[in-house]
């Protein structure tokens, strides 16, 4: 059986009673059963791994305001334009069609230019827009949509602009987070303009795919114009793909984002001012942490920070010593966490901000990799204090933020004794051929149809 609704055997019946039975005490985004088997499905009908999976997403999406994001938060300008994704039309099973300009992506730009958190919640934003597109579509239709059809452009793909570590690991952690928190929600993904070199990388990143998803990839070949319009009629379809719709504007750029290189100007700077050969760098061993105290000896003085990991996230966070007396020693209880402890994917994306010290004092910078118990953490870092009254090099915000200089965060701008809650954010070969191809685990030469 399918494990979809009107096709469920007596045992996927039974899971489906009891993972509804077991989150009756929570308020659920959805509450039919298309939601909860969407949920099964993901974890083989497994109710427990289901219902650990529900609950974890119900914290994500405090944690990142998904029931009003649509409404309460906008992205950074250089997302806007330069993330090149979209929506338009539909498929011919009156699916609608979501648009990932891969190949015209800047990995490195977007390194350089853009915060960890805002990216992860620009998919949150697009995942909330496709939840609202399935109602849309569902009440159009008179039938139930709660599938999308993604085309990937992978024009323009490159290892010199693709083969790039951090947008490797960005790739990763994107991929977690949408199969942890919106499963299930890919019809087809129909990938177009796919080129040579395109099995080699798609190799390096396979691995974060679930099976299920990975088995929805048809890639087309040369004629892929004649192959989409199988999936997607004419009307429906921007010219550029060999459709009818949006001319003269053949990539229909009111709807999608066709992306390309990030110009300098939306470039941070604070890490590329400081290479790692410049920056102090310890280890920090798996099950333990490192403190490192700073004096300040003016209220108003700024601490300034960025670091970065070789490899893997660590958690950070300042506290502030009671009392100006260094003692190596001291309970956590006699010290006042200023900055939070939270872990950071400075891996990724480099990790810089800011704390106004309103009074002197002993401030102890802390890295944290006690929740480690495998991997230990080489870290570089750079701490400078400004004093009082030096002019900062970007303004302070509103929200008492500043708007990082880095090639990676916007840096946080902290007060002591008026910081900011903890946010944590959490995951084939195929090949182009002369034919359509289609499955988890192809290879060159396999000609696989529908």
């Amino acid at each position: 059986m399918s494990g979809h609704v009107g096709d469920l055997s007596p045992a996927q019946e039974e899971a489906l009673r009891k993972l509804k039975a077991s989150l009756s005490d929570v308020t659920l985004p959805e509450n039919d059963d298309y939601f909860f088997l969407r949920w099964l499905r993901a974890v083989k009908f497994d109710v427990q791994r289901a219902e650990d999976r529900l609950r974890k997403h119900l914290e994500f999406r405090r944690e990142f305001g998904a029931d009003t994001i649509l409404t309460d938060w906008s992205p950074p300008e250089v997302l806007v334009k330069y993330f090149p994704t979209g929506f338009f039309g539909e498929d011919r099973d009156g699916h609608p069609v979501y648009y990932d300009n891969v190949g015209n992506l800047d990995p490195r730009g977007l390194h350089r230019s853009s915060k960890l958190e805002d990216i992860v919640k620009l998919k949150v934003m697009q995942s909330e827009m496709w939840q609202a597109k399935f109602r849309e579509f569902t009440e159009q239709k008179g039938r139930k949509i709660e599938t999308i059809t993604c085309v990937i452009d992978m024009e323009n793909l490159s290892f010199h602009r693709h083969y790039y570590r951090p947008g490797i690991n960005l790739f990763s952690e994107l991929s977690g987070v949408l199969q942890r928190n919106y499963p299930e929600r890919n019809h087809l993904i129909l990938v177009v303009k796919a080129p040579r070199i395109f099995p080699a990388l798609y190799n390096l990143v396979k691995h974060f795919i679930d099976e299920n998803t990975r088995s929805k990839i048809v890639i087309f070949g040369a004629n892929w114009k004649e192959e989409l319009l199988q999936y997607i009629s004419p009307d429906q379809l921007p010219q550029a793909y060999g459709g009818t719709r949006c001319e003269p504007d053949p990539m229909c750029t009111n709807f999608i984002t066709v992306g390309g290189d990030i110009p300098p100007e939306y470039y941070m700077t604070n890490l590329t001012e400081t290479s790692k050969e410049d920056m102090e760098s310890v280890v920090v061993s798996r099950g333990s942490s490192y403190e490192r105290e700073f004096t300040v000896e003016l209220p108003e003085t700024v601490i300034r920070w960025e670091f970065i990991t070789s490899d893997h996230d660590i958690s950070f966070g300042w506290y502030q010593k009671s009392g100006t007396k260094r003692r190596r020693f001291l309970p956590m209880t006699e010290m006042s966490e200023v900055v939070p402890m939270k872990r950071k994917n400075s891996h990724i994306i480099p990790e810089s901000g800011s704390l106004l010290c309103s009074t002197a004092g002993i401030y102890v910078m802390k890295f944290d990799n006690s929740y480690s118990w495998t991997r230990s953490k080489e870290v570089f870092y750079s701490v400078k204090l400004l004093p009082p009254d030096t002019e900062l090099s970007v303004p302070l915000m509103a929200a008492e933020e500043i708007v990082e200089e880095g090639t990676g965060e916007e840096d946080e701008f902290y007060e002591c004794g008026d910081c900011p809650g903890d946010q944590t954010t959490q995951g084939s070969d195929l090949s182009p051929g002369d034919q359509t191809t289609q499955g988890s685990d192809l290879s060159p030469g396999d000609q696989t149809t529908q």
